[in-house]
């Protein structure tokens, strides 16, 4: 792209009656942004109307992917008073008025919260140690800077609050910039301009922070802390100029590529084992998308962004199936908005009310798929398939377990469990409301108070307590992977039935349930996904060719 080219652009596109306010960039066209003088300022006069400017949008999505890259790369000196006053010395010299930033204080956290039952719980060494392509998911960078992340960050370290409050404001800053729908979960995630003034101090804050930060080993502004400089300009100055206009909001998702992004993969996505088309495929493909009556893959790129949808997962020409519950089924919120599911901000109706983050666990997988789930145990170098649910015969047995108080749980774990307990407190409510409510009443649920923006359930102290030993007896049940017996849910809920008679069948089942999903998640994310990705990869195509 040049800038003759692009003013040539411009000028088709007002002349069909639509005006045109900004361009978006990935920073990667260094000739259009020197000729443009973009580094120097964040806008140009339009061709058409020099009175009208156009504003230049670097796209925050490859933003948050390049913050990351560098920061666990490199490592980031943060001011330690806060963000109000301007760089004084480089603290790479002298690092005495500043903290660092990086991958060992996200490995800190994770191994902390290394119990089955996490505090983060989306969060892995995977994210650490992203590669290749995956570096290009922006679905793990937005799940290593988020607000559950930050919020462990500072409840497990007291000492590291100015690192967790960066993240936080990286959180915010990029919620604001990729709002999608004028109401959401999060009130920072809303149109830009519905709570205008919180969203306008997450954006001033941002600003500030990029303002005063300096990267590890390196004494010049990085293209990509230019870049962010100038998106959050030309956002203050578009929203100024739309206001001006009689508009209430601007939705900032829309200055992005992901719409770009989402053809590319699509037109990709079509060509089987030709994922790189020349012009005369791509006109072709792009002419079946727009012909195709209803294309399944456009509806799932409608829901769900192209990056959370994994090459892996999508391909429905067979191969070996990778995961046990695939992200697809698990994680089926939009990536940018991922995170949001987990603190679960409720301030509408009971319709608009969320469920825990368990709940993408539990619900969307039908009871009578159960039977059909494989599970993959990782065995040092090799990876072991094996049919969990053989037609096994178990007795109930031993119902006078000594169910003493528990403690076998770490404190994450705990957190963690309470964290699950007010889930099933929040699905159960009307039936068993006695199980938790949306007031802290017990110190024990410390984590869910942290996360929570207000919308949260914190489990009883009673049923918190016998949960603690729910578990206990699902750990002696299933052991270290999950009990190959028939219908282990069904089986397992009979037993602490047994075990527990006092309690309702029905919330015994839906403890049984939810555990053994996060069971089931916590042994697929052990597997290791990238060594069979590539071998899983090769195969298909090998297939595509038979």
């Amino acid at each position: 792209m040049t800038k003759q080219r692009l003013f040539s652009i411009i000028k088709e596109v007002e002349s069909c009656g639509l005006r045109v306010r900004g361009i978006v960039c990935d920073l990667g066209n260094h000739g259009l942004i020197s000729e443009l003088k973009l580094f120097k300022q964040y806008s140009f006069s339009n061709p058409v109307d020099s009175k009208r400017n156009v504003y230049f949008f670097p796209d925050a999505v490859h933003l948050i992917r390049l913050l990351r890259n560098h920061v666990l790369d490199k490592g980031v000196f943060l001011p330690k008073d806060s963000y109000n006053s301007h760089r004084r010395s480089n603290p790479n010299n002298d690092p005495s008025d500043y903290v660092l930033l990086s991958k060992d204080d996200f490995k800190q956290v994770l191994n902390k919260d290394a119990s089955e039952l996490k505090m983060v719980h989306k969060v892995t060494n995977f994210h650490l140690e992203v590669s290749g392509q995956s570096r290009q998911r922006t679905k793990y960078a937005v799940q290593l800077f988020s607000h559950s992340v930050a919020k462990c960050m500072e409840h497990l370290f007291k000492e590291k609050k100015v690192q967790a409050e960066a993240l936080q404001t990286i959180d915010s800053w990029f919620d604001v910039m990729n709002s999608r729908r004028k109401f959401a979960k999060k009130k920072v995630a809303c149109a830009l301009g519905i709570h205008e003034g919180l969203q306008m101090e997450c954006l001033r804050k941002m600003e500030r922070l990029v303002n005063n930060w300096i990267f590890k080993d390196t004494n010049r502004e990085l293209p990509f802390e230019k870049g962010l400089k100038m998106s959050l300009k030309s956002t203050f100055a578009l929203y100024d100029e739309l206001k001006l206009e009689g508009m209430d909001y601007l939705l900032t998702s829309k200055l992005n590529q992901d719409c770009v992004e989402s053809l590319f993969f699509q037109i990709r996505f079509i060509g089987g084992s030709n994922p790189k088309p020349d012009s005369f495929d791509c006109l072709n493909r792009l002419r079946v998308l727009v012909t195709s009556k209803n294309p399944g893959l456009l509806d799932l790129i409608d829901e769900y962004d192209v990056d959370q949808i994994d090459e892996h997962q999508v391909n429905l020409t067979g191969g070996q199936k990778v995961d046990i519950i695939g992200e697809h089924q698990l994680d089926t919120i939009d990536e940018h908005q991922a995170v949001q599911t987990d603190e679960l901000q409720m301030e509408h109706t009971d319709e608009q009310q969320v469920d825990h983050i368990v709940a993408h666990h539990v619900d969307q997988i039908e009871e009578n798929q159960v039977e059909k789930i494989d599970i993959y145990q990782v065995d040092q170098d090799e990876i072991v398939s094996q049919t969990i649910f053989e037609d096994n015969d178990f007795e109930v047995d031993n119902c006078c377990i000594d169910t003493d108080e528990a403690s076998h749980l770490s404190y994450s774990g705990e957190q963690g469990l309470s964290y699950v307990c007010g889930f099933i407190a929040r699905k159960l409510n009307k039936k068993f409301p006695f199980l938790g409510s949306q007031e802290m009443t017990d110190s024990s649920s410390k984590w869910v108070a942290v996360l929570s923006y207000g919308g949260l359930y914190y489990p009883s102290a009673e049923f918190f307590q016998v949960c603690k030993k729910f578990d206990k007896e699902f750990l002696q049940f299933h052991g270290e992977t999950l009990s190959n017996c028939y219908d282990p849910i069904g089986t397992f809920s009979k037993k602490l039935s047994c075990v527990f008679p006092s309690w309702d069948k029905e919330i015994i089942y839906l403890f049984s349930k939810t555990r053994f999903f996060i069971r089931l998640k916590h042994l697929n994310k052990e597997l290791n996904v990238t060594a069979t990705s590539n071998e899983s990869r090769s195969k298909k195509q090998i297939a595509n060719h038979l």
